[in-house]
């Protein structure tokens, strides 16, 4: 029975110690070390303006949270200007062969390019009222109806917009709506808010009907983390004649800039209602409406 057990044993390989096995890991790390310390020797004896090409093939967040930690030259580039000029013209965010034109936060112009977008949701009612709270209803209430509607234009402004928000009559209460945009949530950090604090660029797009005039109303606020009022625009109310002559779509626009620190929400509030109190949907139509956070 021994003589049998050996035999079978014999046609097996031998099971490594712990100890053997614990040499081989540590092995394996010492190579991977040593085979990263080649690769970063290598990089390094690179001109910067090769090392640059290099690094801007990585991921942004890549360069930031790691490749600027590996050693100061590369510290230096991942915070210098030439770098993310190079990532911009890659990724045709400017034109290639832009000069540096003396701008000292490419970094910054990169990642606020990245998050370009229109902050609000459904702002042509493509989904109804989804996405717009405090919504009030004065009259019958808000509406979405199709472009042009009837004693209506087409949007000519943008092909893309289908359809918009029709408000209604009521003298003591108007057809309001709004969305607080949380600006930490949608990917912006507090430093670059408070240092840099980059533009933020409201608007909204109004119209009457053909038959009957209208009020509008557009009231934005930049909010602190407790929503504390830091800075404010608003239109007042604006008298809409009838659009007998076809005139179509009014853009209405505002721009902050130097607002101080602290903002952390963009709370954009719209309103609309007829002046002629008639029953159904004649008052402002809106739509096409955006919070932009500008590079």
């Amino acid at each position: 029975m021994d003589e049998d057990g050996d035999a079978e044993r014999a046609g097996q390989p031998e099971e490594e110690s712990p100890e053997d096995q614990q040499e081989e890991v540590v092995e394996e790390q010492e190579e991977q070390e040593q085979e990263e310390e080649d690769q970063a020797a290598y990089l390094d004896e690179l001109p910067e303006p090769l090392l640059l090409r290099v690094l801007a093939e990585l991921p942004a967040a890549q360069l930031v949270q790691a490749c600027r930690l590996v050693c100061l030259r590369w510290k230096e580039l991942v915070d210098g200007a030439p770098l993310w000029l190079l990532k911009c013209q890659q990724e045709g965010l400017v034109p290639e062969g832009c000069a540096e034109d003396g701008r000292d936060h490419w970094q910054q112009f990169y990642f606020l390019s990245k998050r370009q977008r229109n902050l609000l949701r459904n702002p042509c009612g493509e989904e109804d009222l989804e996405g717009w709270s405090d919504v009030e209803h004065g009259g019958d209430g808000w509406r979405v109806e199709e472009l042009p509607g009837d004693c209506g234009v087409e949007f000519i402004q943008d092909c893309g917009v289908k359809k918009f928000f029709a408000s209604s009559f009521e003298s003591s209460r108007w057809c309001r709506k709004a969305q607080l945009v949380d600006l930490l949530a949608e990917g912006y950090w507090e430093e670059l808010l408070d240092t840099t604090q980059p533009a933020i660029v409201v608007k909204d797009w109004y119209s009457s009907r053909s038959d009957a005039g209208c009020l509008y109303e557009l009231s934005v606020k930049l909010l602190s983390e407790h929503e504390d009022v830091l800075a404010e625009f608003s239109s007042g109310q604006v008298a809409v004649a009838p659009d007998s002559d076809g005139a179509g779509w009014t853009e209405i626009s505002h721009t902050f800039t130097d607002y101080g620190p602290g903002v952390r929400f963009v709370r954009f509030e719209h309103a609309g209602q007829d002046s002629v109190y008639w029953k159904g949907w004649f008052g402002a139509r809106v739509t096409n409406s955006s919070v932009w956070v500008e590079p």
